[in-house]
């Protein structure tokens, strides 16, 4: 009995297995390891930057480090598997853009986010998007 029914189990793993991979979404781009040398120095001074201009404290420094060693990450490969694909990138490139400045305005204060939306030419939001708490 033990082993009809260990029998079940294995053809159930070896049935999901394929079908599993077959409904993959291939529309993710898988993440790279974001704690390469190109990604941290990047994002390390993209974070610099941000810190002379809006005078961060230590812990929106820390976060926001994070946060563009990601985006410099996703960036690198939306232009890498999007190169042909004009469309897709700027897709894309849109829905990045939109994920840093929700995760922004989580850290930022209201001042400082209007600070970095007049220095990058964007729209101003209105004043209670964040409360720089983070």
């Amino acid at each position: 009995m033990k082993a009809k029914f260990f029998a079940l189990i294995v053809l159930f793993a070896l049935a999901y297995v394929p079908a599993h991979a077959q409904f993959k979404d291939r529309t993710t781009i898988e993440r790279p390891v974001q704690n390469g040398p190109v990604f941290s120095a990047e994002a390390a001074d993209l974070t610099r930057q941000m810190s002379n201009r809006l005078h961060l404290n230590e812990g929106q420094y820390v976060k926001l480090y994070a946060i563009n060693r990601t985006r410099v990450a996703q960036l690198g490969e939306i232009n890498t598997y999007f190169k042909a694909d004009d469309t897709g990138r700027t897709a894309r490139l849109a829905e990045l853009d939109a994920q840093y400045e929700q995760e922004c305005s989580r850290i930022l204060s209201a001042s400082q986010l209007s600070q970095l939306h007049q220095e990058q030419g964007a729209p101003n939001l209105p004043a209670d998007t964040g409360n720089g708490r983070g």
